[in-house]
């Protein structure tokens, strides 16, 4: 159902991206995004996000190569493509918005073969991840706490949700999508015009 690995990063490219939730700019957003709630993120699950980072070889101090590198060598799967981006969820926004204590089990693009995040700020099972056998389960399947550095991914369609009981002010995560299946690259450079 999911794979899960622990000290993710090195030290050293850990502390590197924490200083991204510091010094970078998030912008408001809202998830689902396929879904319009008349301009008022507040009506769906209300966040901040950077722009998407993207993958450098020639550049070993580039976020989204930092993380391919890291995820290849740690998960021992070659990625073909990766799509990944910081996110904070903040507990004063969630608490006013519909979404809170509301679990809406998803299921990520089948544009990629796995999905997943990487825990940044909290060590608390209420920041983690709920997963479901099916979309209209009531109850969760399992449900994997935030860790600070803990990475934990899964196939782009299993159903899953955040707990939605947030126990940090902020909330910091990163969420990546990755190819690794030939078949699915070309899938995606052909509905991406690529």
């Amino acid at each position: 159902m999911f794979n899960l690995i622990d000290n993710f990063y090195q030290p050293s490219d850990f502390g590197l991206v924490v200083s991204n939730f510091l010094n970078l700019h998030f912008f408001q957003s809202y998830q689902p995004q396929t879904h319009f709630f008349g301009g008022d993120r507040m009506k769906a699950y209300p966040c901040f996000e950077t722009s998407e980072f993207n993958y450098d070889p020639h550049n070993p101090f580039n976020f989204a190569t930092i993380f391919q590198n890291t995820f290849e060598k740690q998960s021992k799967l070659k990625v073909l493509h990766t799509k990944t981006y910081l996110r904070k969820t903040k507990l004063s926004e969630l608490k006013e918005s519909p979404s809170w204590n509301q679990y809406k089990p998803h299921q990520d693009s089948d544009s990629f073969d796995f999905a997943g995040v990487v825990y940044y700020n909290s060590n608390s099972i209420k920041d983690g991840t709920n997963f479901y056998t099916q979309k209209d389960d009531y109850e969760p399947t399992a449900v994997i706490g935030a860790k600070m550095n803990r990475c934990v991914f899964y196939s782009s369609q299993i159903f899953h949700s955040p707990v939605m009981e947030q126990k940090v002010e902020e909330r910091w995560i990163q969420p990546f999508f990755l190819i690794t299946n030939e078949q699915t690259l070309k899938k995606f450079k052909g509905s991406n015009g690529a």
